[in-house]
C-alpha cells in the first residue's frame, strides 16, 4: 500500500452519553490533538464547562446551524 500522507479523521458517533465523566475525560484529553468530529445529544455541559470546542453545528428539524 502506498502512504499517502494525510491526517486522518476521527469520527465519534454519540458516544459521550455511553461514558462516566472521568472516561469522558480521558478520552477527550486523549484525542486532543486529533481532527475529530463528536455527535451528541447533550451537549451544553461541554460548552459551558469542560473543553474548548472549535466548532459547534446543531442540526434541528433537518437544518445545520
Amino acid at each position: 500500500k502506498r502512504l499517502i500522507g494525510d491526517t486522518p479523521v476521527l469520527l465519534l458517533d454519540d458516544v459521550l452519553s455511553e461514558l462516566d465523566s472521568g472516561r469522558q475525560n480521558y478520552l477527550l484529553n486523549s484525542i486532543h490533538q486529533i481532527q475529530t468530529l463528536i455527535t451528541c445529544t447533550g451537549l451544553d455541559e461541554f460548552v459551558e464547562n469542560r473543553f474548548e470546542i472549535n466548532k459547534v453545528f446543531r442540526v434541528s428539524d433537518g437544518v445545520v446551524t
